[in-house]
Parts: C-alpha cells; structure tokens; sequence
C-alpha cells in the first residue's frame, strides 16, 4: 500500500492499526483513500491518500441528500397537480383535457411512507377528485405534464447494464410507483429449464419481454438482469433465478412513467364509468396551472422524511430528484447538471474543497463519480457543525441497527455509535459517516477501496475493522 507520507496523523495508534489491517494481500493492488477528522478540533487522526480520487458509488448519496435537505428545507414537498383546461358543461362533459403536472415527486405512489396513498391508492384518488368535480366525460385527453424536469431522466454515464433494472429507473418530472413493476416466474422445475413468465404488476401497456432466463440451484439467488432503458418497451431478460418451489420476482424500470400514469388514470376513469379520449405526455415549458382550473393538489411526504429513506434504503430515484430540485431552485431549471452546479456552489460557501469532487449524479450509480476521503469526511464534519450532530446522525443509517448497514458491528460496542452510509458495484466498496468514539469524542471518516478481485464480503470484514478501530481508539 502506497501511504503518503506529507500526511501527519495526529494519533499514531489509530494509523497504524488501520495500516495493519489495510495491508494485505487481498488489497495489494487496490486504490485506497481514507481520512478520519475529529469534529470539534478539524485534528486528522488517520489518512491514507487522502487526496487520491476513486469511485464512491452510493456514499455520494451523502453529499446529494444533506445538501438538498439544506438548500431546499426539512419541510419542503413536492406537489402534484390535478387541473384541467376547457369548460365543463352543464351534463357533466369536459370540453378540454384533464393535467396531472407533476414536480418530480420520486415518492408518488409509493408504500414506504404511512399516511400517503400507495399506487392503487394515487389512481383511485386522482380519479374520485375528477368525478368530485362534476366531469363525467372528457372530450379530450389525459395529459401528463412531466415538464418541470428538462433533461433527460437517466444520467449519461450510467452503464448499459443497469439500465432496465429497477434501481436504474430515472427521474421523470412524474414518477410513480417509484417508477417500478415486478415480474413474477413460476421457478419450479429442473435446473437449466426457461421459467414462464407468469405476470407482472402493475402492467405497463405495449411492453414486451424477450426471456431468456434460465434456472439455476436454489441458493444462488437473483442473477437475472433487465436489458432495455427509458422509452423502450422491448425488454430482454437474461441471467438466473434459484430453483424453489413456487413463485420467484424481479423488479425492473418502467419505461415512461408519466406515460404510464396517465394510461393508468384513463383506465381508472373509464372503469368508473367517465368516458374519455385518449392519454399523452406534454413535455414542454408551459403556463403550469395558470391557465388551468385547479381541482386538487396531492403532497409528498417532507423532504426530511424523504432523506433519511433514501440515505436508509440506498434509493437512487429519491437522489436523482433531489439532485434535480436543486437545479429547479438554485437556477430555476430541473436538471441534474445544474442540480451538480449547485451542489458545488453550496460546498465552496462550506469551504469545502469540491475540486476533489467529479460528480456524474446523484445516487452514485455512474462509475465515473470520483471523490476523495477527505472531502467526504470534510464536508461531515462542517455540515455537522453548521447542523448539530445528533440532527445529523439522523439523516443516515445506524451501524448494526438499520438501512443498508444494519449487518455491521454485530456483537460489538459500536454497534449503535456509528452512522453510515454504504457504498458497492463492482470492485469498489466505501463508507461515509459519523463516530462517537468509546472515549465520547466525535469524528467524521470516510474510506473507499476500488480496484480488487477477492469477494466483497472480505472487503467489507476488513473495513468493519478499521470503523471499529475508529470507536475504539478515536
């Protein structure tokens, strides 16, 4: 390992203990970078390459979810509007179109959040609102507006491969559902055998599945894939799922989900006896409601509540509409890049130093996000200050308790002192988060590790260590 040795660690044991443990075969020929800050006195207590640049994968959610939280407010919603354009006649007929303009709320129609409508939910409301209002026929369409969002849903750099899959789905200025159906295969059989699709939910109008899975032995888990990204309705599956014993699910993407809500809406409608023309997407700037009568506004969950499921559940849709909100409000337009150019304006207003920082996105996904250990740990530490720690702590996930990390730490005494968001693809692991030490004092770290050919597991058993070498001697 290749330590740079300009970097004064103000506790030797701590350094030398994460040096032990980092050294080894495993991690020869790995690119590493950590640092550990003390966060009332700046003091570094451990580095290795700080300033060395790697993939961060989901730990950049970090940086998307608190600057969001603080440049948007704990309290901010998103809103969804119902209204319609024309006049509605004395027999109950709308002369004109029903407008579903949507905000980019990622958590419309989810079931994540207690006290807001589910899917089935969001259609039986959007629709009882419409009757509400005295429509009982529409001589015109359902139109989406997805257009407070101008840029295209998916990042760039996001690889072919993901795309398809559910946790690649986009933002869209209206997602549903969390933009997500699932595909159900009957899985008994023989190994080698082509499972039959036997649905998938919610069904989504003209897509098509090429299936091309195969079943394997009963524990070797999900390893089917979904080929085909935004607007194409031709998905190929290919992989393996485990042999069982009945019914075997994968989720993928939808592909248009401001088209697909409104197919869903004129469906609902048509079965509660409203007739209707047709459905279409608008995504064009337009007067929003101002030429518009208003019939409802639907409320997203607060954006605190919305932070701390996407930092708890590594939810890349949460991030990328974060990451756009940002854009909408630091210059007036919803798109990731300027949602990134915020985010580093925010930063040097920190007096953090974001030349460290190459950011593709907002969840991670793109593996051509690059940080360093000290940026990350340094922006912790100063949005920490700025916010309170505990308030902080909130935001991310407990070690051994909750979110993506509730596995680590288990049987020891950092279990529920330390804070934390994960980070994983292929070859890269990392952590970004929060520790009070055993001694009571507090530290912001961060440790990436890309580049090695061992199993993930063994990664993440040494870097338990160094957190835990973290709480104990910090």
């Amino acid at each position: 390992m290749h330590l740079l040795t300009s970097i004064n660690a103000q506790n030797p044991k701590m350094q030398a203990n994460i040096e032990r443990i980092l050294s080894s075969n495993e991690l020869k020929h790995s690119n590493i970078t950590l640092t550990v800050l003390d966060i009332d006195d700046g003091t570094l207590d451990a580095a290795i390459n700080p300033y060395t640049m790697a993939i961060p994968a989901s730990s950049l959610k970090v940086i998307t979810t608190l600057v969001a939280l603080d440049i948007l407010g704990s309290d901010y919603t998103f809103k969804t509007t119902l209204a319609y354009k024309g006049t509605i006649e004395d027999d109950g007929t709308l002369k004109g179109d029903i407008h579903i303009i949507g905000s980019g709320d990622p958590t419309l129609g989810s079931s994540k959040f207690d006290g807001y409508p589910s899917y089935e939910g969001v259609l039986d409301k959007i629709s009882d609102e419409i009757i509400a209002a005295g429509i009982t026929c529409i001589d015109g369409d359902i139109i989406a507006d997805e257009s407070i969002y101008n840029s295209f849903p998916i990042a760039p750099t996001w690889q072919w491969n993901d795309l398809g899959n559910y946790y690649a789905s986009g933002a869209w200025g209206i997602n549903i559902n969390e933009n997500v159906y699932t595909i159900y295969f009957a899985n008994r059989g023989a190994i080698g055998r082509r499972p039959r699709i036997k649905s998938h939910y919610p069904s989504v109008p003209g897509i098509v599945f090429s299936n091309e899975v195969a079943v394997d032995s009963s524990h070797t888990g999900d390893q089917a894939y979904i080929f085909g990204g935004p607007y194409n309705y031709s998905k190929r599956i290919v992989g393996t799922i485990p042999a069982g014993e009945g019914t075997f699910s994968i989720k993928g993407s939808i592909p248009e989900p401001p088209m697909f809500l409104a197919s869903q809406i004129h469906k609902k409608l048509v079965l509660k006896g409203v007739q209707c023309e047709d459905y279409d997407v608008v995504f064009t700037p337009n007067k929003g409601i101002l030429d518009k009568t208003l019939i409802f506004t639907m409320n997203s969950p607060p954006l605190i509540d919305i932070v701390k499921r996407a930092n708890l559940e590594s939810n890349n849709l949460y991030c990328e509409s974060l990451l756009k909100s940002v854009g909408i409000k630091i210059r007036k337009s919803g798109s990731g890049q300027l949602g990134i150019s915020g985010i580093k304006r925010y930063l040097k207003k920190l007096k953090v130093g974001h030349s460290c920082l190459i950011m593709q996105d907002g969840s991670g996904l793109s593996a051509r996000n690059n940080v360093c250990s000290y940026m990350m740990s340094d922006f912790l530490r100063k949005y920490t200050i700025k916010n309170g720690f505990d308030e902080t702590a909130k935001l991310l996930p407990t070690g051994g308790v909750s979110g993506t990390v509730r596995g680590l730490f288990k049987q020891s005494a950092a279990a529920g002192s330390i804070w934390l968001k994960s980070g994983s693809m292929t070859s890269v692991q990392s952590y970004t988060g929060l520790v009070k030490t055993k001694s009571g004092k507090r530290k912001s770290f961060c440790i990436i590790v890309n580049g090695y050919s061992v199993k993930g597991s063994t990664v993440r058993s040494k870097l338990e260590k160094v957190m835990k070498e973290i709480y104990l001697n910090g």
